[in-house]
C-alpha cells in the first residue's frame, strides 16, 4: 500500500508556542562546509551529477564530519524546485508556513522548550503539476475517487524528540538540526527524501529503489551506498561512537513517533520495550558492527508485523549482511507456515503454471475460480499501444486489466454464475489499484473505504472505475450484477489483500470464504535512515471505515471473518468442492 498517492487537506492554521531559548543545551565548536544538493529523479539521460540543484552551507560539529546540521530555513529551501508558481512560504521563529494562493496549506513549528515538532497540512499540497517523475498514468487510468472529510477541524501531528539525545545548537541566532532528523520528521508529509552520503545531499521520491539507483560522478559510477563507502574508507569500517549513538537515537525517535501500531501493541516507549523485553536496546548502541546489525534487524522483527522490517543495514560500517537477518515473531512465522502449505495445495490444484493464467471452472459450469497474488500497476509502455489503446499483454503487468480481462472472458464465453477470486496468498500492493478493484466488483460501480491520517484527519473515498472509456463510471463498468462474487481468503491475505475483503464484505459486494484474512491495516511508510539503514514500517495512516452512527473510525487490523469458513486442507482450492459449498449456502 502506498501512502504517497493520498489526497491531503488544506489546513488553515496551527498554533504552537515556540520558545526562543534552550535549557541545558551543550555547546559545540562548529565549522561550515558547502554541500551540493542533487535531485537524482531529474538527472540528465546519462545520469550525471553535473550542476547541483542547490548549494547550501551546512555546519558540522568539530570532529563529527558525518552529520550535517542545517536550519529549518535551509531545509525549506530544498523544496523550492518542486513548488508551484503560486507558492510562497515564510520561516519565523522556527515556524514554517507554506501558502498556496495566499492560504496556508502547510504549517510546521518546532517548540524548543518542549522539544516537539507540530505539523498541519501537507507539503505535497505545494508541488507543481508534473513534478513527480514516477509514471502513474496507468494507475490513474479508468479511476475516479470521490472523497469527503468526515470530521472537520484543525488536525495536527505532534512529534516529540524530548527523550532522545538529538544534537542541535544555536549559531548566530539560528537553530541548527541534523539534516536526517528533519528528513525523518517531514518525509512522510513531503514524499521526498533528502539524505547525506558523506559527500552530497541526494534527494528522491523513489525511496524504494534508492539503494539500487546508479549515477555518474565524474568518471566513476556510484550508488548511494558505494559512494558512502568510499567516503569513509579512512575509518576502516569502525563507526565513530557519536554516529552510532545518533543513529540509534534517531531510530527510536522514528519508531516512537511514526510507527502506526504502537498503541495497538501496548508500547508506550520503544526504549523501554527494547530494554525490558528483548535486550535490543544495547545492541543498537553497540560498537560491535555485527551486534548492531542484528540489533536493528531484531528491532523490527520482534514487532511481528509483516509491514515492518529492516530491508538493509549499512555497508559502510559493517552492519550488512547482519542487518538482513530476519527473526520472525509467532504471527509472521505461522503465516509463513500457512503460505508454504497453501502453495503446496495450490500447485497440486493448478499444476506448475502460474495460477493467474488459469481460470478453473466447475463441471456444471456454474462456478469459476481465479487467483491473483498482488495489486500492481504497469508502466505506460507496458500497458498502452502507440495509439493509446490497451495492449493485449497489459494484463500481464497490471492487476486491474487482469481482472477486466478475466471477467469479460467469463461473461462472454461461459455460463458461470459464481466467481471466486482467490486472494488467499495476496500479500498486498498498491492502494490505488485496490480501490479500482473495489469498484470493479461492486454492483453499482461504487464502494467506500476510509483512511485516518497521522494527524487524525479522516477521509472516506468512494472509488469508481471506467472500463469502456465512455467517461460515465456507471454500472456497465463493473461486474457485481453479472456474477455472485466470492473472495477466498486466509491469514496470508494481508495489507491490500486484507482491505479488499473487509470493505467488500461491509458493502455486500462479495461474500468471504475460507479463513479469516490477516490484517495489516496501516499504509506502509519508508524511512531511509542517516547512514542508509533502510526501514519499512506500518505508518500512522490507517485503513478502515468510518461509522456515521458512532462518528468513529474503525480499522481493518482484525481482518475479515469469513461468511463461509473452509478448512485449510487439500480441498481448499478444489473447484468442485468449492462449487458444492457455495451452492449449498445459497
Amino acid at each position: 500500500m502506498r501512502k504517497h498517492l493520498l489526497l491531503t487537506l488544506i489546513i488553515p492554521t496551527l498554533a504552537l508556542s515556540a520558545c526562543s531559548f534552550f535549557f541545558n543545551e551543550p555547546q559545540y565548536e562548529t565549522y561550515v562546509q558547502e554541500l551540493q544538493v542533487y535531485d537524482i529523479d531529474h538527472l540528465n539521460e546519462n545520469k550525471e551529477l553535473n550542476e547541483p540543484t542547490f548549494r547550501i552551507n551546512a555546519r558540522f560539529i568539530q570532529d563529527q564530519k558525518y552529520i550535517p546540521f542545517i536550519t529549518l530555513k535551509q531545509y525549506a529551501y530544498l523544496y523550492l524546485s518542486h513548488f508551484d508558481n503560486d507558492i510562497t512560504y515564510e520561516i519565523k521563529d522556527d515556524t514554517w508556513t507554506i501558502y498556496k494562493n495566499k492560504q496556508a496549506c502547510f504549517i510546521a513549528a518546532i517548540d524548543h522548550f518542549y522539544k516537539e515538532v507540530g505539523i498541519a497540512g501537507s507539503i505535497q499540497n505545494a508541488y507543481k503539476d508534473g513534478d513527480d517523475p514516477r509514471d502513474l498514468t496507468v494507475l490513474r487510468y479508468g479511476a475516479k475517487n470521490d472523497y469527503k472529510i468526515n470530521d472537520l477541524g484543525i488536525f495536527t501531528g505532534v512529534y516529540s524528540f524530548a527523550k532522545y539525545n538529538i544534537p542541535r545548537f544555536k549559531f548566530e541566532g539560528d537553530y541548527y538540526y541534523p539534516l536526517s532528523f528533519l528528513d525523518t520528521t517531514f518525509s512522510d508529509s513531503s514524499s521526498i527524501y533528502f539524505t547525506y552520503n558523506y559527500k552530497y545531499i541526494l534527494s528522491t521520491r523513489d525511496v524504494e529503489n534508492y539503494s539500487a539507483f546508479t549515477y555518474k560522478d565524474g568518471e566513476n559510477e556510484y550508488t548511494f551506498d558505494s559512494q558512502m563507502e568510499e567516503m569513509c574508507k579512512e575509518d576502516n569500517a569502525v563507526i565513530p561512537s557519536y554516529l552510532s549513538k545518533y543513529n540509534a537515537n534517531l531510530f527510536l525517535y522514528m519508531m516512537d513517533n511514526f510507527y502506526g501500531l504502537k498503541e495497538m501493541k501496548g508500547i508506550n516507549s520503544f526504549s523501554s520495550y527494547y530494554k525490558k523485553q528483548y535486550g535490543i536496546y544495547d545492541a543498537l548502541y553497540s560498537s560491535d558492527n555485527e551486534k548492531r546489525g542484528f540489533g536493528y534487524s531484531d528491532a523490527l522483527a520482534v514487532l511481528d508485523d509483516n509491514h515492518s522490517l529492516f530491508i538493509s543495514a549499512n555497508k559502510s560500517w559493517g552492519e550488512d549482511p547482519c542487518g538482513r537477518y530476519r527473526r520472525y515473531g509467532e504471527g509472521c512465522y505461522n503465516r509463513n507456515q500457512t503460505r508454504t502449505q497453501l502453495n503446496q495445495y495450490r500447485t497440486a490444484t493448478y499444476g506448475e503454471a502460474a495460477p493467474q493464467k488459469d481460470v478453473l471452472i466447475s463441471q456444471d459450469g456454474k462456478t469459476a475460480l481465479f487467483s491473483f497474488d498482488s495489486f500492481k500497476f504497469g508502466t505506460s509502455e507496458e500497458v498502452f499501444n502507440e495509439d493509446k489503446s490497451i495492449k493485449d499483454t497489459a494484463k500481464e503487468h497490471d492487476t486491474f486489466f487482469l481482472l477486466i480481462d478475466t471477467f469479460n472472458y467469463l461473461k462472454n464465453n461461459t455460463s458461470v454464475e459464481n466467481v471466486i477470486l482467490d486472494i488467499s496468498l495476496n500479500g498486498g500492493g498498491v492502494l490505488g489499484v485496490m480501490l479500482k478493484l473495489l469498484a470493479l466488483i461492486s454492483k453499482d460501480n461504487s464502494s467506500a473505504i476510509t483512511l485516518q491520517t497521522e494527524t487524525k484527519q479522516i477521509f472516506t473515498y468512494n472509488p469508481h472505475c471506467d472500463i469502456n472509456s465512455d467517461n460515465k463510471y456507471d454500472a456497465n463498468d463493473c461486474f457485481g450484477d453479472d456474477f455472485n462474487i466470492y473472495l477466498l481468503t486466509s491469514d496470508c491475505s494481508f495489507s491490500c489483500g486484507n482491505a479488499l475483503p473487509c470493505a467488500a464484505q461491509l458493502h455486500n459486494d462479495a461474500k468471504i470464504i475460507g479463513q479469516k484474512s490477516g490484517g495489516g491495516e496501516c499504509v506502509v511508510s519508508v524511512h531511509y535512515m542517516p547512514n542508509s539503514e533502510y526501514v519499512y514500517h506500518s505508518s500512522m495512516t490507517h485503513i478502515g471505515i468510518y461509522s456515521e452512527e458512532e462518528k468513529a473510525f474503525k480499522g481493518f487490523e482484525s481482518g475479515a471473518t469469513p461468511d463461509i469458513e473452509i478448512a485449510i486442507d487439500e480441498n481448499f482450492y478444489n473447484i468442485e468442492s468449492l462449487n458444492t459449498i457455495i451452492q449449498n449456502a445459497q
